[in-house]
């Protein structure tokens, strides 16, 4: 029982620390391009390149560790964690800054692919694994706003953005030091080695729509189109399972209408997980520049967020329970939006008054991020790996979204930084299309949990797990089959 509960310490540390790789950098931002004399557009792109290649590794991370061992894909993430971290922080060239940056999002995939299915293989199925699940996607969860105060605390106490790359890459090393003692490795399949081909072809495409999704907020597309991409995005990993599977499989619409309920918990968890990525990115740098507040001040104003995603896994399962999960998750859904708008809202200031109420319905209506055994019992034939990859696919797509509605609003004003109030009022505009976009990808998970999930109250006991890397469950368990 000790051993279980190191375990699930352990691996939630692992996935604070990629929470704290992304947070961290982008606070740090200022400090690399005084130091690398770095563009905006070589900073967002040191962004992007993390973004796209975390987004696009999930399917074949899972797929890795179901062939060769998960705890060997979990340490070599970190060992590429922990490398790439150090590099970042003694370097002044721009290329290896942008290398060490695509090594950190390959890194990312792996340790987050590593973590849930650890879990799973660390507990047995019941009440401790679903316990330790619970645990382990709240901390993930709530980890975006809570490790916004300790990295600027550490920026301005050591006065060196140096000093966030190396306490990633001595906290990566421990880890790496650690996981032998606490986690026994998973038993290897040889039969999933034939998958991993199938997966490393989702690579392509899903780092294509991660690169989409930039260039479309590069752009400024609508907030319609770049909805579609990102739900596209959410529907490419099950989509190419489908076409890649052989024998007397229904057709891909039949299988899409009988699976239905695990496609829409893979989606609902991508676009939430792009809502609290992209928002939690844009108030940081709202709050500095429109709020006039100094980034340990903001790490203080985020911290709320943590308690409103704690309140939604506390509550939304209770709710669920008694009133089936589809009208659950669109109501904390339409929360979500609901705090969008009132971010969107013309003339705000973005001081902590401004900003507390919304962010509190923002962050409870991503509560949903924290209920993996919710959707696991619910007979959709979602899995908890399935929705850890969807999450991860959701975050990557959501910072390159967001990313880029803000990279080009810089890019098209020639106005000096001196002229300090025209240029927030630019900024102003900016900020206000990323929150109605927000408000866009919120409004769409909740269409889709009403359309696709279940309306019944949960089941007591879990389906039976019948997929891989994160791919709907056949038959069993989804609704509408008729299980031959």
């Amino acid at each position: 029982m000790a051993r279980r509960r190191l375990a699930v310490v352990l691996l939630g540390a692992a996935q604070v620390l990629v929470v704290f790789d992304t947070t961290a950098f982008a606070m740090a931002l200022p400090w690399i391009s005084a130091r690398a004399r770095m563009s905006v557009d070589g900073l967002t792109w040191l962004i992007t390149t993390y973004s796209v290649c975390f987004a696009a590794l999930p399917v074949l991370a899972v797929a890795l560790g179901e062939a060769f061992g998960q705890r060997r894909v979990l340490m070599g993430g970190l060992v590429l964690s922990s490398a790439a971290a150090a590099a970042s922080g003694v370097t002044q060239d721009a290329g290896v800054l942008l290398t060490s940056r695509a090594v950190q999002g390959v890194a990312a995939a792996a340790i987050t692919a590593g973590a849930v299915a650890l879990i799973e293989s660390t507990h047995p199925e019941g009440r401790s694994r679903d316990r330790a699940l619970s645990v382990h996607f709240v901390v993930v969860a709530a980890a975006g706003p809570a490790v916004v105060l300790p990295s600027t605390m550490l920026l301005s106490t050591m006065d060196s953005g140096a000093a966030v790359f190396w306490a990633q890459a001595v906290v990566g090393a421990l880890l790496l030091l650690l996981v032998p003692v606490a986690l026994t490795e998973s038993a290897p399949g040889p039969e999933a080695r034939s998958r991993v081909g199938r997966a490393a072809a989702a690579v392509l495409p899903l780092g294509f729509l991660a690169w989409l999704a930039d260039w479309l907020g590069d752009h400024s597309v609508s907030p319609t189109t770049i909805t579609a991409v990102a739900v596209a995005g959410a529907l490419t990993p099950s989509s190419l399972s489908w076409l890649g599977r052989r024998g007397d499989e229904p057709s891909l619409f039949t299988r899409l209408y009988r699976e239905r309920a695990a496609l829409g918990a893979y989606t609902v968890m991508a676009l939430l997980a792009a809502c609290l990525a992209g928002a939690s990115l844009v108030l940081t740098i709202a709050l500095q520049i429109l709020g006039g507040l100094s980034p340990e001040s903001v790490g203080w104003a985020l911290l709320p967020a943590v308690a409103g995603l704690v309140l939604g896994w506390l509550t939304l399962p209770v709710l669920a329970a008694r009133v089936g999960l589809a009208a659950t998750v669109a109501v904390a859904c339409g929360m979500a939006a609901a705090g969008f708008v009132l971010l969107s809202l013309g003339g705000r200031s973005y001081h902590l008054a401004d900003v507390l109420p919304p962010l509190l319905l923002l962050a409870y209506g991503c509560g949903v991020l924290a209920l993996p055994v919710s959707f696991t019992r619910s007979g959709s034939g979602a899995l908890p790996r399935g929705l850890n990859s969807s999450r991860q696919l959701g975050a990557g797509l959501g910072a390159s979204l967001f990313v880029g509605v803000l990279t080009v609003v810089e890019q098209g004003t020639s106005m000096s930084y001196n002229d300090h109030k025209t240029y927030q009022a630019v900024l102003s505009g900016a900020f206000r299309d990323c929150f109605e976009l927000g408000v866009a990808l919120a409004l769409a998970a909740a269409a889709v949990a009403l359309l696709t999930l279940p309306w019944q109250g949960l089941r007591t006991t879990a389906p039976d797990p019948g997929v891989s890397d994160g791919a709907p469950a056949g038959r069993a368990g989804s609704p509408g089959s008729s299980g031959r």
